[in-house]
């Protein structure tokens, strides 16, 4: 068996599907099979996919497991050389699975290969594959970004194909990278994942996202109500909670309990600023000082939710980083 092709299903039966029949018509050189790790879905979800592909291979978790813990169960089952862990809301429209499999054949330095990503119209994705991203967790004033951006540098490779993580929305890793490395840690629920393990496969291989490989993924297509809330977004209010929990998360993993202290220090210390900002501003407009406080008390309110697992976080206590 060349690769295991490993989804995962939240309530996205008929995004699956869309999926599979892609997969089956441009992957044509390479013997697969299809694993479905389903997180508590409701509804007959495995019925319906299976009324398309009876051949799937359906696995339960019992529960909503979150994606790491998911597609640890689906890598831990497959029985493929190659183990591709692929979105529910991501479409082929080249043979890429076919040809991540013959780049990886023959780059033997490489743990891990990708594909670039595109929206359904063929327009290029921004995708993130560089640690350096962390720079967007700092509420930085502008004249201050330049600063922000020599503390944090990008890692320069001297391969053009090689990046620093690959995001799992298309993720084909050889065998003994999972086998080597235990997969996803399971302490994060949902983000942060793909980039907490890429550090710890890049210690193996090169990981390569391959310049005439992609897909198309919709991203918002099984959460459509993130769109929505994504709409909603200013420069203090820009975290999604669960996102901005899993990401602190890998910070104090992969870069220590200091980095991870002072990032949390500045949110502190930015929820006072910001209150002070917005009432002298009502006073010089000569309006009530308590006025139009929304968005401070919601920046607030979301500091506080990040502050409830601090110590958790701080001193790395094993926790299911889900939040309620």
């Amino acid at each position: 068996m060349d690769v295991s092709v490993i989804i995962v299903n939240y309530r996205t039966p008929e995004l699956i599907v869309d999926c599979i029949k892609t997969i089956k018509q441009y992957t044509t050189r390479v013997s697969y099979e299809i694993i479905i790790v389903d997180n508590q879905s409701k509804g007959d979800d495995e019925s319906y996919v299976k009324s398309f592909f009876p051949e799937v291979r359906w696995i339960p978790m019992g529960y909503n497991s979150g994606f790491g813990r998911a597609n640890n169960l689906g890598m831990k089952n497959a029985q493929g050389r190659y183990l591709l862990l692929l979105n529910s809301d991501t479409k082929l429209f080249e043979p890429v699975i076919d040809k991540c499999v013959a780049h990886l054949d023959n780059r033997t330095d490489a743990i891990a290969g990708g594909a670039y990503q595109y929206y359904p119209d063929l327009t290029p994705r921004a995708f993130y594959h560089t640690f350096t991203f962390r720079r967007d967790f700092w509420i930085t004033p502008p004249p201050f970004r330049k600063y922000l951006n020599k503390l944090i540098p990008y890692t320069h490779y001297n391969d053009p194909e090689q990046v620093d993580y690959i995001a799992a929305a298309f993720l084909m890793v050889r065998r003994e990278g999972f086998e080597k490395t235990g997969g996803f840690d399971e302490e994060f629920f949902l983000y942060g994942e793909d980039t907490e393990w890429g550090y710890r496969l890049g210690k193996l291989g090169k990981q390569l996202v391959f310049k005439d490989c992609g897909i198309i993924h919709e991203e918002w297509g099984s959460k459509p109500e993130r769109y929505e809330e994504a709409q909603k977004y200013t420069y203090f209010n820009r975290f999604d909670e669960q996102i901005q929990l899993s990401n602190l998360v890998w910070i104090r993993k992969q870069f220590g309990a200091l980095h991870y202290f002072l990032l949390m220090l500045h949110y502190w210390l930015w929820v006072p600023v910001f209150f002070l900002m917005k009432i002298s501003f009502n006073i010089l407009k000569l309006k009530n000082p308590l006025n139009d406080l929304y968005n401070q008390k919601r920046f607030a309110s979301t500091i506080s939710t990040f502050s409830q697992y601090f110590w958790r976080i701080l001193f790395k206590k094993p926790t299911f980083y889900k939040i309620k």
